[in-house]
C-alpha cells in the first residue's frame, strides 16, 4: 500500500475524544481528512457535531454515551439509569427507552450510542457499573438488552454494547487501574458472555471492549489487545460482525498497562474497528504511531483493510435513515419515558405506613449529597459543578409537604453532625435522604462514608428518623439504620426524585423489585 491508501484507511478507524485541550489540533485531523470519527459530548454536543460535520472531507461517524439520556447537553434531558429498567422488569419500558433516547441522539446530531451496557453486575463492591447495569440475573440483562437494541435500531441511532467481556464482577474502577477477572471460560459463557448472545440475535451487531485482564482466555495482555478475545471469541464465536470499538484508551486501566499510542494500532492487530485514542495526549501521537505500524506491516493490510470496510458500510447504511421528527416530539417522548421508568421503578425497602410517611407539625428533611462532584461525569468524564442554590429534591419535597431542610455533603463534618443535633429537638420528624453516585475516577460511591454513616445513625437514635430516600447505588442500604424504611430511585434525575418523594408521602406506590442481591440495612 502506499502511504496516501493507508492514511485513507487509518482515517476510518481511528476515533478523536473532542476534548478542548487539543481542539485546535483535532480540528486540523478532521479537516485534512486524517481521522474521520469523534465523540462528542458537553453542554455543545449539536453544535460541535455540526462543525465537525461541516470541517471534514468524508463522512463522520460520531459516537457518545447516552445511558441517562442527555443530560449533558444544553437543551438535554436527564432520565433513569439501566439498573431503574431491571427493577421495573418490562421489556416494553427498555425499547422505549432505547427508542427514545435513540432519537434523541440523532436530534443531537450523534451516530452510534455505547448501549446497552450488557455487564451483569453481580459483585455489590463494583465501583463504576452498578446502576449502569440492568442487574444480576443474567437472563434478564440479555433479555431487556435485547429490547433496548431493538428500540435503537428502531430509533435509526446505532447500538454498541458495552463492556465486553465483563466489567460486572470486578471491585477495580478501570478508569483508575486494570482490574482482572478470575473467573473460568465456563463462568464467562454463562454469565458475562451470555447477554451478548442474547442481543446478538436481536440484531446487535456492534460492542465496546473493556479494559481488563481475563487470564482464562488470555494471561499475558489486556482485553483491548487481546487478538483471541477480540476476533476469536467475540467476533468469530459469537458473531459480532458489526463495527467493534475500543472503550477509551486514555483510561489509567490501560495506560498504565501498555504505552496508549502503541496500544492504538494494536487494538486494530487485536480486531478493533474504531480506537477511541488518549485523549490525555496530542492525537498527532496517537496517530502517527498507527500510521508507523501500518506502514511497516505490524498491521496487517488485510486487518486494516477489513476495518475501514466495516466502517464504511456502517456509515453509509446511516446515511439513508428517514427524517426525525420535530425537536419538541423528540423531548417530549424523552420526558416520558423517563417518567414512566421513574414510576415504574420505585422500590421499597422495609414497610410503610399505609398513607406514606407520617411528618407531624414541623418536618425536617436531611439530605447528604455530593456537592462537589469531586467524580466525573460517565458520557464525557468532565468534571461536574458544585451544587448552587436549592437542593433539586427540596424544591420537589416542598411541593407536596412544607419541611425545613437540612444539607450536608455526603462526608459530613463534625460540624453537620451538631448542626443536625441542634436541629432535633424542633422536628416534629426527621426524612433523610441520600445519593450514592457512581461517578469515574471517584473510587467508591456504592457505599456511604463513615461520618454519613453515623449521622443517620444520630438521626435513627433520636426516634425521629421516619423513612429515608437512597437514590442511586442501592448497595448504600446496607449502611442505612435498620428498622427504618427506604424508597429506592436509582437515578439522579427529576423523575427519579419525584417518583420517590411522591411513593414516600404515600402518593403512589412502589412496583419496583431490587434488580441486585443487597444485605439488609445494619447488617
Amino acid at each position: 500500500m502506499t502511504e496516501h491508501e493507508v492514511r485513507e484507511l487509518v482515517a476510518q478507524v481511528l476515533v478523536l475524544r473532542n476534548t478542548s485541550a487539543y481542539r485546535d489540533e483535532e480540528n486540523e485531523l478532521v479537516r485534512t481528512g486524517r481521522v474521520l470519527n469523534s465523540q462528542v459530548g458537553g453542554a455543545d454536543i449539536r453544535e460541535r457535531a455540526a462543525e465537525l460535520r461541516a470541517l471534514a472531507p468524508g463522512p463522520m461517524l460520531l459516537q457518545t454515551d447516552l445511558e441517562t439520556g442527555s443530560y449533558f447537553a444544553a437543551d438535554g434531558t436527564h432520565i433513569p439509569p439501566l439498573m431503574a429498567l431491571g427493577a421495573a422488569d418490562s421489556e416494553e419500558l427498555a425499547h422505549d427507552w432505547g427508542y427514545a433516547v435513540g432519537l434523541e441522539g440523532r436530534r443531537l446530531g450523534v451516530d452510534t450510542t455505547w448501549s446497552p451496557v450488557l455487564d451483569v453486575n453481580t459483585n455489590p463492591d463494583n465501583p463504576i457499573i452498578n446502576v449502569r447495569s440492568f442487574g444480576e440475573d443474567v437472563e434478564q440483562v440479555g433479555r431487556l438488552g435485547a429490547a433496548m437494541t431493538r428500540g435503537f435500531t428502531a430509533s435509526g441511532l446505532h447500538p454498541c454494547a458495552k463492556h465486553w467481556p465483563g466489567h460486572g464482577d470486578v471491585a477495580v474502577d478501570s478508569h483508575i487501574s486494570l482490574p482482572t477477572l478470575h473467573v473460568s471460560r465456563e463462568r464467562l459463557e454463562a454469565v458475562e458472555w451470555a447477554p451478548y448472545r442474547v442481543a446478538r440475535a436481536a440484531g446487535l451487531e456492534s460492542a465496546m471492549t473493556a479494559h481488563m485482564l481475563i487470564p482464562a482466555i488470555d494471561p499475558e495482555n489486556c482485553a483491548t489487545v487481546s487478538k483471541p478475545l477480540i476476533t476469536g471469541i467475540l467476533r468469530e464465536e459469537l458473531g459480532y460482525e458489526g463495527c467493534l470499538f475500543t472503550d477509551s484508551l486514555g483510561m489509567e486501566g490501560l495506560r498504565l498497562t501498555i504505552d496508549s499510542a502503541q496500544a492504538a494500532w494494536m487494538a486494530i492487530v487485536a480486531g478493533h474497528d474504531q480506537v477511541l485514542i488518549d485523549y490525555k495526549r496530542p492525537a498527532l501521537e496517537s496517530y502517527e504511531a498507527v500510521m508507523a505500524a501500518c506502514l511497516d506491516g505490524r498491521v496487517p493490510e488485510e486487518r486494516l483493510r477489513d476495518a475501514a470496510r466495516r466502517v464504511r458500510a456502517l456509515k453509509a447504511r446511516l446515511a439513508e435513515l428517514p427524517p426525525l421528527p420535530g425537536d419538541d416530539e423528540i423531548r417530549a417522548a424523552l420526558r416520558d419515558i423517563g417518567r414512566r421508568v421513574a414510576e415504574a421503578s420505585v422500590t421499597l425497602s422495609g414497610e410503610l405506613p399505609a398513607g406514606g410517611v407520617e411528618p407531624g407539625a414541623r418536618p425536617l428533611l436531611v439530605i447528604l449529597d455530593d456537592l462537589q462532584r469531586y467524580g466525573v461525569g460517565i458520557a464525557d468524564e468532565r468534571a461536574g459543578h458544585g451544587l448552587r442554590g436549592a437542593h433539586p429534591l427540596a424544591d420537589i419535597m416542598a411541593a407536596h409537604l412544607p419541611c425545613d431542610v437540612l444539607l450536608c455533603d455526603e462526608a459530613p463534618s463534625e460540624a453537620d453532625l451538631q448542626r443536625l443535633g441542634e436541629a432535633l429537638p424542633e422536628a416534629s420528624a426527621v426524612i433523610g435522604a441520600t445519593f450514592a453516585h457512581i461517578q469515574c475516577y471517584k473510587g467508591d460511591g456504592v457505599r456511604l462514608p463513615k461520618m454519613q454513616v453515623e449521622l443517620w445513625r444520630r438521626a435513627a437514635g433520636s426516634g425521629k428518623l421516619r423513612a429515608m430516600l437512597l437514590f442511586e447505588s442501592p448497595y448504600a442500604l446496607s449502611d442505612l439504620p435498620a428498622g427504618v424504611p427506604v424508597v429506592i430511585g436509582y437515578g439522579g434525575d427529576e423523575f427519579s426524585l419525584a417518583a420517590s418523594a411522591e411513593a414516600l408521602l404515600g402518593k403512589r406506590s412502589c412496583p419496583g423489585t431490587l434488580p441486585v442481591t443487597v444485605p439488609q440495612p445494619g447488617a
